[in-house]
């Protein structure tokens, strides 16, 4: 009698190979999609830090220019380019 009741446990520890298997292949379909999400999140985000350096880059020169007339000093620069930042959050 014990052994009847026990047999669905025999049998699912029997076919567990089997289960994980399926398990893992339902599951690369899921995994490709993971994938796919993180490389768009990825290049999204490269985008939009390649554009904060290139407005960086693009206030330095200005100020570059405009401590070379003498029309600001670096101080100015400076605080102009953290408030620029700044703003943007």
């Amino acid at each position: 009698m014990q052994a009847l009741l026990y047999v669905r446990t025999v049998y699912a520890f029997a076919n567990e190979t089997i289960v994980k298997y399926a398990y893992a292949n339902a599951l690369q379909s899921t995994l490709q999609y993971g994938v796919q999400i993180s490389l768009v999140q990825g290049l999204g985000l490269g985008f939009i830090y390649g554009i904060a350096i290139c407005s960086c880059a693009l206030q330095l020169w200005v100020g570059r220019i405009l401590i070379i007339h003498h029309k600001a000093n670096g101080g100015q620069i400076f605080v102009a380019i953290f408030a620029i930042i700044l703003s943007g959050l």
